[in-house]
């Protein structure tokens, strides 16, 4: 199985090899809910336990038909992996996609991501990993760190990470982060300064991406007069010489329930929907995408955050004198355009923007 030929899109058709050029999608991340158990404040997002709580989750047919469309695209490097939110929330659906997949011969599967908040007990961590054993799981990946484990204990992850182990084996378990779990850090029942300090201390170490919850729960951490660039303030008129050009090179996508796909990099930005009666729905869409005809990517590719900021002061908009990097000042930007209701078709949905209402 061959992956597409670049020259296929019609973007690089045009583009001259010398420039950044559309590459090519090769993993895709399956969103089967926004729900979460936790509200953690790295999220890109705003998941929670009042995220989707009466939407359905990706159905099976939307999964199978993204994970073939992907292989079509992508060839043997096609890659897939079960997120959220969290995935286990709907554990049912999570059996139903691995076992079509396996009737399919379908491959490429990364991996399934959870934080384990349902290990509550052996029996069900056990039978549910067997179960996941024997439909085919290749890796499961169990998030654990400092925002994470404010609201899900420690003890869950521990089980779940014991007995992932004995059943599927060392290699075919991974932890985000080990660090942590070998040395973990609770901030609940700490106080405020003590836990400002230990989540400056963090993002020294794994920076984040400023946007959603964590634009607004990280982002006010950072100081002008930090050295480190993960905690460190950056003036407006310093973020106007940036452009974008790296989206280009993005080759992951994320696909949520409704079939709306974002780039890996920029959640909230709606590249184009798909849905379950095509399985070549990836590969025909990425075709298609032109960058220079999205009105929201255009801007980010020439001007970068600043151009955006500048069309968004046509309707009212006021840039702060300081933001914590340009991804930071892109998702602030683009939540006043959203709550403007502007760009709808291409901003969205309201989960990205910190609204519970489901656009």
């Amino acid at each position: 199985m061959l992956e597409t030929d670049l020259n296929e899109n019609c973007y690089n058709r045009r583009t001259p090899r010398s420039q950044p050029r559309f590459k090519l999608w090769h993993s895709v991340g399956l969103m089967l809910t926004y729900w979460c158990s936790s509200r953690c404040a790295c999220c890109y997002v705003y998941c929670g336990p009042d995220a989707d709580v009466q939407s359905e989750p990706m159905s099976t047919e939307l999964a199978i038909s993204c994970w073939r469309s992907i292989l079509r695209l992508a060839g043997t490097r096609g890659k897939v992996h079960i997120t959220g939110g969290e995935p286990f929330k709907h554990y049912a659906r999570i059996k139903d996609i691995l076992h079509r997949a396996g009737e399919l011969a379908l491959s490429g599967l990364e991996k399934v991501e959870t934080n384990a908040y349902w290990c509550m007990d052996e029996l069900t961590a056990r039978e549910r990993l067997t179960e996941l054993d024997r439909l085919g799981l290749t890796l499961l990946q169990i998030s654990t760190d400092i925002y994470h484990q404010e609201y899900i204990p420690i003890e869950r992850v521990q089980l779940c990470y014991r007995i992932a182990c004995e059943i599927l084996g060392h290699d075919r378990v991974r932890l985000r982060w080990h660090e942590f779990y070998e040395n973990p850090v609770l901030l609940k029942d700490l106080e405020p300064d003590i836990r400002e300090e230990l989540l400056r201390d963090e993002l020294t170490k794994r920076p984040e991406r400023m946007v959603g919850r964590a634009g607004d729960c990280l982002a006010r951490l950072a100081r002008a007069d930090d050295e480190i660039p993960a905690i460190k303030l950056i003036s407006y008129q310093d973020l106007t010489d940036f452009s974008c050009t790296a989206i280009l090179g993005a080759g992951h996508v994320h696909i949520d329930a409704a079939g709306r796909v974002f780039s890996g990099t920029c959640a909230g930005i709606i590249l184009c929907t798909v849905d379950s009666t095509d399985d070549n729905n990836l590969f025909e869409q990425w075709k298609r995408f032109d960058p220079e005809r999205h009105p929201i990517w255009s801007v980010l590719l020439h001007e970068g955050p600043a151009g955006l900021a500048r069309i968004a002061s046509e309707y009212g908009f006021e840039p702060e004198t300081q933001y914590a990097g340009k991804c930071h000042l892109c998702f602030e930007v683009r939540k006043y355009l959203y709550n403007k209701g502007l760009f709808l078709e291409w901003l969205g949905p309201a989960l990205c923007y910190g609204s519970k209402a489901e656009s």
